[in-house]
């Protein structure tokens, strides 16, 4: 059995998304792929749950063709004595410091099979690999920063928010990527929420014209604030339509700040929205390098 370790510097780099996307790759090729998380960290129980989620891995670790295998970040010592065979693939986040990265690379040894530089900021994609390879590193790929990978999902927020949830049962991975702040004029609000295109919409408790508007305007969610109830005819509408409701006591500002602490640093949670845009921003890799 072939075998990949996913290992990085820094915790929070994006090694299960990228895992995620490598399983995808490698079935999509028609390798069988069982993946596993090491314990070790915060994370590891999040992760470990997610990847038995994922329907294209593998359910029999001991038949499947290849085995990713997500390790806790920092020293990968343990994971590769633990899998003698395996090779390394570096996960490094943002915009790391190249010369630190590399070191870290050659920490692992012949069997780093190269580094994966995600989140980079668009600018910055190819200095980072630029000054990567400068640094003898061979750079499997550079995955820029990304809006929808870094939103958080809504079972996250309301988590976050303590909010009571109304119509959530098959909406929870669905990820926050464009929330919109209601206005606070008198003014419907159909037309402005419309033009943005909003996965949510944060509205006071006292708008109900406004939550109506974006309901009208097609929001995919209402983020309620305040804490005042819910008009019966607003409510009757998500219902209706099974629009997920989140109310919370927080006020606007509160809430916005809370959602705004969660983007890029919760562990992956997955959801078929997220997991098609890895997929499609590891297209270019040449997976069966990795594991050939």
């Amino acid at each position: 059995m072939a075998a990949l370790i996913l290992t990085s510097p820094e915790p929070l780099s994006g090694k299960t998304t990228v895992a995620a996307g490598l399983v995808r790759a490698l079935v999509t090729q028609g390798k069988s792929v069982a993946v596993t998380r090491l314990a070790g960290d915060d994370h590891a129980d999040a992760d470990a749950s997610f990847f038995t989620s994922l329907k294209e891995a593998s359910a029999d670790a001991r038949t499947a063709a290849v085995a990713v295998i997500e390790a806790p970040s920092g020293d990968a010592g343990l994971a590769l004595q633990e899998h003698p065979d395996a090779k390394a693939v570096v996960v490094a986040g943002g915009a790391p410091t190249i010369p630190a990265l590399a070191e870290y690379c050659r920490s692992l040894g012949p069997r780093c099979a190269g580094v994966i530089i995600n989140k980079a900021p668009a600018k910055r994609a190819e200095a980072l690999r630029a000054a990567a390879e400068g640094e003898g590193l061979k750079v499997i790929a550079v995955l820029v920063e990304d809006r929808l990978l870094a939103a958080p999902v809504l079972r996250d927020v309301a988590a976050a928010l303590s909010a009571q949830v109304e119509h959530l049962q098959t909406g929870g991975l669905r990820p926050l990527d464009r929330p919109v702040i209601a206005t606070i004029s008198a003014d419907p609000g159909q037309g402005y929420f419309t033009h943005y295109d909003a996965t949510a919409v944060i509205v006071r408790s006292d708008k109900p014209d406004l939550q109506l508007a974006a309901l009208n305007a097609g929001a995919a969610c209402l983020i309620v604030t305040g804490g005042l109830p819910i008009l019966s005819y607003v409510l009757d509408r998500a219902e209706d339509d099974e629009i997920p409701l989140l109310r919370t006591a927080l006020d606007t500002v509160m809430t916005v700040l809370e959602i705004e602490g969660l983007f890029a640093r919760l562990p992956f949670a997955g959801g078929e929205a997220k997991l098609d845009r890895i997929n499609e921003m590891l297209a270019g890799v040449d997976v069966a390098a990795l594991t050939g």
